[in-house]
């Protein structure tokens, strides 16, 4: 691990210039590769309670994960939601997944490590390896990977934070906009037309913002 921390460190600077949750996790899949060599990488991540794959290095290793979450079973499904990482020393003889190991194996997946990543102190996603070749992961490669997963978390983490953040301020910039349309075309004041806003948004069960859109968009308060 010494050899690496310079690689690492600059993997920390590269993860702190990029924009986006997605730039940040291809960052990560890219130094797996390159600079760890595994062979195929990606990430996982929860969303509205269902596990999808953000990215992937290429198609073998979005099979592999495409097939847990058509089957309902596997490494990566275990550690999103256990409290262990998982590895996976060899599909043909893993009886831990009944549908998903054969299937892996017989699409030329024979070994697998799923790194849990964090956001804040729950599970929110996993980083994962694979490799076409069986007992390929040892435990210098479990370290590194939980090293590189680290990283990972706080890095989506932040560009999780940034992307919410922007989004408040364009709500908030589209809402003001809404209101100065309003009150020129109703002629009443700011606490009025963010009222009707409001209101509409209630009545209408839809967000403020989308509500803002529309008066933007046409001149108009929905119909």
């Amino acid at each position: 691990m010494t050899e690496q921390a310079g690689d690492f460190g600059n993997l920390a600077m590269n993860l702190h210039n990029q924009t986006g949750v997605l730039a940040t996790v291809e960052t990560v899949l890219e130094f797996a590769v390159e600079a760890l060599h595994y062979d195929h990488a990606s990430v996982m991540l929860m969303r509205r309670q269902r596990a999808e794959t953000l990215a992937a290095t290429d198609s073998l290793i979005t099979v592999a994960d495409q097939l847990q979450i058509d089957l309902g079973e596997g490494p990566s499904l275990l550690a999103i939601t256990g409290d262990a990482n998982v590895l996976v020393k060899d599909t043909a003889t893993d009886d831990r997944w009944p549908k998903w190991a054969p299937t892996a194996a017989a699409n030329g997946i024979r070994s697998a490590l799923a790194i849990r990543l964090f956001a804040g102190h729950a599970a929110s996603g996993v980083l994962n390896l694979v490799s076409t070749t069986p007992f390929v992961f040892h435990e210098g490669d479990l370290e590194a990977a939980q090293l590189l997963a680290l990283h990972a978390s706080i890095a989506v983490c932040t560009a999780q934070v940034e992307a919410n953040l922007n989004l408040a301020v364009d709500s908030r910039k589209e809402v003001g906009q809404a209101v100065g349309r309003l009150m020129e075309r109703y002629k009443i004041d700011s606490i009025q037309a963010f009222t009707v806003l409001q209101r509409y948004s209630q009545d209408r069960n839809q967000r403020l913002r989308d509500i803002a859109r529309h008066v933007i968009d046409t001149g108009n308060l929905p119909a």
